[in-house]
């Protein structure tokens, strides 16, 4: 059978109507036979020894007759089960199945129908990794210290307690901690007892949660400092490791901005009393942020910002990704995912509404344009062979763990914010409202959410959406004007497939006249072709405004230069739609990069950082083209060109009250100056780099990265050694990681060496460790030897890695190869080291890499000769 052919039979099945959640015919590896509804837990933590002791009554339900008990469980020694009775408890034999990491419970006779108790007393690890329980040792003034903490996503409750950790089995908790009595605790609810037990040791019980799924539990403890507040009636804390809670005001400020923004949104009020988040310095560095219930988690750096030395690059990210977990609590905690092959829509939804809310509380951020470069990376993964639809099938719970990628936050989003925008936003809130309010306290699948907006809007949302969702991909709309007509055509847009496969999409398209782009007409692309009445007198059309579709646009070459030639004087989403089109056209060999280049010149008096940074990302892919050519020297010397005005526009110094656009700009710049050679830029980088050695708070918040940046990359090993020694001193967790990124730049192959051999000891902190290997190579320079020590420490380096990313990581060292040798190294190390199961992962990259190898020898003769002539003396 051709791949072509099961394809379709694939595409067939997919398209088929999924069904409305019912817990019985929802996915799930546990028997439904049993429900539980209520876990009583009791967690004695030990620290020092990495252990944990727990004992949990579970109240369950029996649907029929069963002969056994079966839940989950996880690295977990069970003492002990038994079934409590009227007449007392009876000891309950065990058996365990490692593979499905299912624990049985045997009565000595079957269960009828029924309500039933049965407790466990048992124990378990407290893990280097943010599986289960984990610890985190955090530098402090007065020394090292630890906390603990959880992570449940995807399939690890189970090595918290015995449960049914699957999403659907939703129950209530009631749970107490045992910490040292100097600790402060957070889980789900509201502590409402803490006991003295007279050993050093307190217990600390808390209140009954709301129904919630198994992945949501959260339980925190530590020496933290807590910044707290009241809004709507909510207890906001803020919880941060010694002498940093201060830094916790801004978070509190913008959790209070998107608690109301959201409830106002989704018509339903925050349903519980409090709102705990967690600055976590180092441990959770794979994960970001985790949205438990009433509990989030966060990596220290997407939550405390510090107005004296943090950039605003900082402060927009904590707002968003606060946004994006709060949001959580109603979409995805309210109302569930059954399974987790609808992760999308925990998900996409999340993304979309955490920019859509930045967007509107900050409009002067320009949030909806910075989200761009998500879409745009989305994209450029969606028009490979190795893509997946944003809707999976037949997934496992480990299996999902690869599938939170830029295809379920990023393609989601965008797909999210295209159906918004044909719906309208009206009818499409009314719709997440319906949803809400049908499927509070339980679970759903996407049809689910298209019968809600189909009833809400009066519009046939799951012909437009399902193949969005089940399709993997996504089409260019081929536009020409003939004889009075407008002839639209769709096809699938591929960078690395010469014949896809035959599709098309329900397209919502959004056009207007180049030259009255506020006369927007609309239409829907359901077939191959359509055309429409197009008087010349309109000019050329503008299709896909405001950058909101997820397709690509390629105009007859009239259209085409009519909008090259007004693209300075459009709207900056307009700019950054085109150039996003005309970059994935190079990437498809449909347009040569000296064309994009062209582009970008005529727009080198841009003022708009979205602008920018979609041009920054391509000169950087084609920095990594020229890394062996003797012609790189003419590219770095035209990008100066470029580049130069724009920082003589903005000046080397943040002005009193510029714009914060205007800052973000300047550190953009001196950076990619810097790293092209400019010598004023690395002069003004080594100056302020000085004075920040001696007076920290002496260096600009957006400038202290960029700088250290560029003089890490020229520095002499006296130079290293300073920011090493500084890295060393430094307590706050965005500047060690300003440091380290400094040290990880350095151009010097010795210094790569010493950078490199920190990730096999202990001198750096887990989150750093953890991806030290993919900064030292990110730019390229010292990517083959950075491969070679990889292969030779393989399996030293993925030991200690939690399964979630773990599938990534070697792709990740070298996703700025231009070799297909490695890519094909990459395969067969990552099957090595990870199994059959995770080729697909590492296909991601490898497909990348031959993608650039082909792109590279296809472009690069006559880019060659575009620079000679374009860096002329005489140019």
């Amino acid at each position: 059978m051709t791949r072509y052919l099961v394809l379709l039979l694939t595409f067939a099945t997919f398209l088929a109507a999924e069904d409305p959640f019912t817990f019985d015919s929802n996915a799930g590896h546990l028997p439904k036979t049993i429900v539980p509804t209520h876990y009583t837990v009791r967690l004695e933590m030990d620290l020092p020894n990495r252990a944990f002791t727990g004992q949990v009554r579970t109240e369950i339900t029996a649907r029929e007759t069963v002969d056994a008990i079966v839940m989950s469980a996880n690295a977990l020694e069970i003492a002990e089960a038994r079934m409590i009775t009227d007449a007392g408890s009876v000891v309950l034999p065990t058996t365990y199945d490692a593979d499905s990491q299912q624990l049985s419970l045997h009565p000595s006779a079957p269960l009828v129908a029924g309500d039933y108790i049965i407790e466990l007393d048992y124990t378990g690890e407290i893990n280097p990794n943010a599986e289960g329980f984990f610890f985190d040792r955090y530098t402090t003034p007065d020394g090292d210290k630890e906390l603990f903490g959880t992570q449940c996503e995807v399939p690890d409750a189970r090595r918290i307690l015995p449960c049914w950790d699957e999403p659907a089995f939703k129950a209530t908790f009631s749970s107490t901690l045992v910490v040292p009595e100097n600790f402060s605790v957070s889980s789900n609810m509201p502590a409402i007892r803490e006991t003295p037990l007279g050993d050093g040791r307190k217990a600390v019980t808390f209140d009954k949660s709301p129904l919630m799924s198994t992945y949501l539990l959260a339980y925190f403890g530590g020496e933290f400092e807590i910044l707290e507040d009241m809004h709507r009636g909510v207890k906001l804390r803020i919880f941060a490791t010694e002498g940093k809670s201060q830094n916790g005001a801004y978070a509190l400020e913008a959790t209070k901005q998107v608690l109301d923004y959201f409830t106002d949104y989704f018509g339903v009020a925050y349903p519980l009393p409090q709102l705990d988040q967690i600055a976590i310095p180092n441990a959770f560095s794979g994960f970001g942020a985790m949205e438990n219930w009433g509990s989030i988690s966060y990596m220290e750096t997407l939550l405390l910002y510090d107005p004296a030395t943090s950039s605003q690059s900082t402060k927009e990210g904590v707002f968003n990704v606060i946004a994006h977990e709060v949001a959580h609590q109603w979409f995805g905690n309210i109302v569930t995912m059954g399974w987790w092959d609808n992760l999308w829509l925990n998900e996409a939804f999340a993304s979309w509404i955490d920019t859509k809310s930045t967007h509107d509380l900050n409009p002067d951020w320009n949030y909806w344009l910075k989200s761009n470069r998500g879409k745009e990376y989305a994209m450029g993964l969606d028009a490979r062979i190795a893509t997946h639809p944003i809707q999976l099938s037949g997934v496992t719970e480990y299996g999902a763990i690869d599938a939170f990628d830029a295809i379920a936050y990023n393609k989601g989003q965008a797909f999210v914010r295209m159906l918004e925008d044909y719906l309208g936003e009206r009818d499409f809130r009314a719709g997440i409202r319906l949803y809400m309010q049908r499927h509070a306290w339980s679970n759903t699948t996407t049809e689910d959410l298209w019968t809600a907006l189909e009833d809400a809007s009066r519009e046939p949302v799951r012909e437009i959406a399902s193949g969005w969702t089940l399709q993997s991909g996504f089409p260019v709309i081929t536009a020409s004007q003939s004889n009075g007509k407008l002839i639209l055509r769709q096809e699938p847009f591929s960078i690395d497939d010469p014949n896809p496969p035959a599709t098309t999409w329900s397209v919502p398209l959004t056009f207007a006249p180049l030259t009255n782009l506020g006369d927007v007409q609309k239409t829907l692309l359901a077939g191959s072709q359509k055309t429409m009445e197009w008087p010349a007198k309109l000019g050329a059309p503008k299709i896909n405004l405001n950058d909101v579709g997820f397709y690509r646009v390629v105009y007859d070459p009239e259209t085409f230069a009519a909008i090259v030639t007004a693209l300075p004087r459009l709207p900056a989403a307009e700019q950054i739609n085109l150039l996003g089109d005309a970059w994935a056209l190079v990437s498809a060999g449909r347009l040569s990069s000296t064309d994009y280049l062209e582009i970008a010149w005529a727009l080198r008096d841009n003022p708009s950082d979205a602008v920018w940074r979609s041009i920054l990302s391509a000169l950087i892919e084609i920095d990594i083209w020229m890394l062996d050519r003797p012609e790189r020297a003419d590219f770095h010397r035209w990008s100066i060109n470029l580049l130069r005005p724009q920082i003589e526009r903005l000046g080397w110094t943040p002005k009193p009250g510029e714009p914060t656009a205007d800052a973000q700009l300047r550190s953009a710049f001196v950076y990619r100056l810097g790293v092209f050679g400019d010598q004023d830029a690395i002069v003004e980088s080594q100056n302020q780099v000085s004075q920040y050695l001696a007076d920290a708070s002496s260096i600009d918040g957006n400038m202290r990265p960029v700088v250290i940046n560029v003089v890490g990359r020229y520095a002499n090993e006296a130079t290293y050694n300073q920011l090493w020694e500084r890295y060393q001193k430094a307590i706050n967790t965005e500047e060690k990681t300003a440091l380290l990124r400094g040290m990880q730049h350095a151009l010097d192959p010795a210094l790569a060496t010493r950078t490199r051999e920190l990730t096999l000891g202990e001198e750096l902190p887990a989150a750093h460790r953890n991806y030290n290997l993919f900064y030292v190579s990110s730019r390229g320079e010292h990517l083959e030897e950075t491969w070679e020590f990889t292969k030779e420490h393989a399996a030293e380096l993925l030991a200690p890695l939690a399964r979630y990313g773990t599938n990534s990581y070697l792709g990740y060292i070298v996703n700025r190869s231009s070799d297909p040798a490695i890519a094909a190294e990459l395969e067969t190390v990552q099957v090595q080291h990870r199994g059959e199961d995770a080729l697909a992962e590492a296909q991601k990259t490898s497909g990348a890499i031959r993608l650039r190898a082909r792109t590279r020898e296809r472009e690069l003769p006559g880019l060659s000769r575009w620079l000679k002539v374009h860096t002329s003396p005489a140019n």
